[in-house]
């Protein structure tokens, strides 16, 4: 085995770490099993599966809960440039913007007369808690929190330019609950009664370096060994975000609840390296999937994987390459379960990949060679995925009805 971690698998320092930290948040987690209502003492007004994109401001505040590693809390360099020429380097959120403007001028504010790019652009209904926090740092924190815009990625030293895939996922479930509130639209309504707060809420939660197999291993997958510290931290994370949302989303009340509408999953390269942790990442994910939809209430919580292309289709590492490509057909074999059709999507990312430098800003390929194309890519594809699966909730709702 390359990792001991069957049965003593855990350090002594960290089960007590692990521990401890239930012991301290044991007021935000639920009980096994546990299906959380509007009178839990944690000040959840409303936690209902998701069955509509559609929402205003007098509805129910949408959340998707974001987690993973490195990859989720994203390395993508958003305007580094070359030290000689002066201009952005291939791949970064600035070269994007003036090659592809079409695409990517929206991410942008510019002054009206001149046009000269300003400040990113802010979106006023996409809102994001991000804990920002290193992997020795398991406090349930929010430690960047505001309305979307590029720089939520990276760790706490990286704020403001780093980007990762939360930025396309937020615009591409933003944009969709737009598209559908036009398409539902009360011809009777005035230009005045639009959005006034923010509809939607994404809870980032990542640290680098963490896997499936110890980390993050969910309680279902724990019958030797303790349920992973990450695993509950993200919990306590989410939890302690839901119970304080006025802090987050600009004039929330709790008499409008809110419901969580889904979950975005990115991680993989550390269990790759590893042929245990590999060899049962499919188990592990499957039993994620099943803990976080009990521990979070909603049984059928729509959940959108990015799987972990970042090698691309052609792994120059042989030895690596089989165990990268296992965990990339795990986590597709998992969105194909029976019991998860239609509420999960596995989103293929391999196209992706881009090569490093000088093709990328970056040569650190377990994240992405720190391309900001791949990294919106994938959080365009995960949104979209997540989109269709929850209009597809709310066509059998309709057709149930």
């Amino acid at each position: 085995m390359n990792r001991f971690y069957y049965g003593w698998g855990l350090s002594i320092g960290i089960f007590l770490a692990s521990v401890s930290l239930l012991f301290l948040f044991a007021d935000l987690l639920p009980e096994s099993g546990q299906i959380r209502s509007s009178t839990t003492d944690i000040g959840i007004t409303s936690v209902t599966s998701a069955t509509s994109i559609t929402t205003r401001s007098s509805s129910p505040l949408k959340i998707f809960v974001m987690v993973g590693q490195s990859n989720m809390q994203g390395h993508g360099y958003m305007s580094l440039k070359n030290d000689k020429t002066g201009k952005f380097l291939n791949g970064t959120l600035e070269w994007m913007i003036e090659t592809y403007p079409e695409t990517y001028s929206k991410l942008k504010n510019y002054d009206k007369d001149s046009g000269e790019a300003l400040s990113w652009k802010e979106r006023d209904d996409v809102m994001i808690a991000y804990n920002r926090q290193s992997k020795e740092n398991v406090r349930p924190e929010s430690n960047q929190h505001g309305p979307l815009v590029a720089g939520f990625g990276g760790k706490d030293e990286y704020v403001g330019t780093e980007m990762g895939p939360e930025l396309s996922f937020g615009w591409t479930v933003g944009d969709a609950l737009k598209e559908d509130n036009n398409a539902n639209e009360d011809s009777s309504r005035s230009e005045i009664d639009e959005q006034t707060i923010p509809n939607i809420l994404l809870i980032k939660v990542g640290w680098g370096g963490r896997d499936l197999a110890e980390d993050y291993r969910p309680p279902s997958s724990s019958k030797f060994n303790a349920t992973g510290l990450y695993y509950e931290a993200m919990l306590a994370n989410v939890y302690k975000t839901l119970a304080n949302l006025e802090d987050f989303v600009p004039g929330y009340t709790s008499d409008r609840g809110y419901e969580l509408a889904g979950f975005a999953w990115h991680q993989g390269w550390n269990d790759g390296g590893h042929e245990d942790m590999t060899a049962e990442y499919e188990y592990n994910l499957a039993n994620l999937i099943r803990d976080v939809r009990t521990d979070l209430g909603v049984p059928d919580l729509p959940i959108s994987i990015g799987v972990s292309g970042m090698n691309g289709w052609n792994p120059s590492n042989k030895y690596e390459s089989t165990r990268r490509t296992d965990i990339v057909n795990a986590q597709l074999a998992v969105a194909k379960y029976p019991e998860f059709e239609g509420t999960v999507a596995s989103v293929e990312t391999r196209d992706f990949y881009r090569e490093k430098e000088p093709v990328s800003p970056g040569n650190q390929i377990y994240h992405w060679n720190n391309n900001c194309e791949s990294y919106w890519l994938i959080g365009k594809a995960m949104g979209e995925a997540m989109v269709d699966l929850i209009r597809n909730q709310n066509r059998i709702a309709t057709a149930t009805k």
